[in-house]
């Protein structure tokens, strides 16, 4: 799965947001589905890495809120996720 391109799909209709956001919120995705590390590639105390973590905890909500829509099944909130990213695929 390509997580940024799924996180910038999820922000679509939303205003901008910046590259380091996308790629908290990725990281986290990534997280959730594969059970990878989290871990910020910008400096404490910068403007990037404050971004990065505000995507960190969108993609946390993203994540939770999906489960609440799944009652609970995580293996069903991944397979939406994959659905999402072949429908992204298609659609380029």
């Amino acid at each position: 799965m390509n997580f940024e391109n799924l996180s910038s799909h999820l922000l679509a209709n939303e205003p901008p947001r910046s590259q380091p956001f996308i790629e908290g919120m990725a990281a986290v995705l990534r997280n959730r589905v594969d059970q990878t590390p989290v871990t910020s590639p910008y400096s404490a105390g910068t403007a990037d890495d404050d971004a990065f973590f505000a995507g960190r905890m969108r993609g946390h909500n993203e994540f939770r809120n999906l489960l609440i829509e799944h009652h609970g099944d995580r293996q069903a909130v991944i397979a939406h996720l994959r659905d999402v990213c072949a429908s992204i695929r298609r659609a380029a």
